[in-house]
């Protein structure tokens, strides 16, 4: 009454080259920022996915492909201005800040499967074949109906019956990621040992759609996207990545 029996093994490694870079400006007429960038790549046989079965359990190698997290261009920053003291009452003119962080980068790598076990291994790790060198060539990416076409469904199809998928994993990228928050901060003294805070937080200035990935880090044949990347995390409204929104608060320090 057996059918499959899988052996976990720790046997093969991941390789992972980077080149970054950062700039730092410290302190200069108030303006403090440091902005860095990583153009990275990583490769492994398989990403934190335990037990991972490939789709093919005598060709281990086969699965070397570029990691779950493998993202290829990463720049990030912040600015923080505290705006020099200006000509009227103290308690309107002094303790303006300026604060500012953004963060862009490309998308994750994801791997189509398969529709079923076409190899018949009773693994049910089958990947789709790619039939087209650039699967998202010519589509539009538009929002239509609540939804994206992010790869063409022509794009991949599955393997003849009792056969493997030659297309390696993680051959093709999600949607990146784009963010710029900027927060206005009032500091005004009220006594000696007491002050007051008021800020505006303003998230996702340039209002950018940021999409969820078509598949994290498996994909259907589909290739749609159905929400932007706050609901996909569990953070509708609140989430990184969501529509342009503000919050104000103040806070009494003493």
């Amino acid at each position: 009454n057996f059918s499959v029996i899988d052996e976990a093994r720790s046997n093969l490694g991941s390789n992972y080259n980077s080149l970054q870079t950062s700039l730092r400006l410290q302190n200069w007429h108030g303006l403090a920022t440091q902005v860095g960038y990583t153009w990275s790549h990583s490769l492994d046989y398989e990403t934190g996915e335990l037990p991972y079965v490939p789709q093919d359990p005598f060709n281990e190698r086969g699965e070397y492909g570029n990691s779950d997290f493998d993202v290829r261009n990463t720049f990030t920053g912040y600015l923080d201005y505290k705006v020099p003291v200006l000509h009227g009452p103290d308690r309107l003119v002094k303790g303006w800040e300026f604060n500012s962080g953004f963060s862009l980068h490309g998308g994750t790598p994801y791997t189509v499967t398969a529709s079923s076990n076409v190899s018949g291994n009773g693994e049910g790790a089958d990947r789709a074949v790619q039939v087209m060198s650039n699967p998202t060539q010519g589509v539009s990416h538009a929002i239509v109906g609540g939804s994206v076409q992010w790869f063409s469904p022509n794009a991949f199809v599955d393997p003849a019956p009792g056969t493997y998928s030659p297309t390696r994993r993680g051959q093709n990228y999600n949607p990146g990621y784009s963010a710029v928050d900027l927060a206005v901060i009032k500091n005004t003294a009220i006594v000696e040992r007491v002050s007051a805070q008021f800020r505006a937080d303003l998230f996702n200035i340039f209002n950018r759609t940021n999409l969820a990935p078509v598949g994290f880090a498996f994909a259907g044949e589909g290739g749609t996207i159905g929400s932007t990347l706050g609901p996909y995390l569990g953070n509708p409204a609140i989430g990184p990545g969501e529509p342009f929104n503000v919050q104000f608060s103040m806070k009494i320090i003493f």
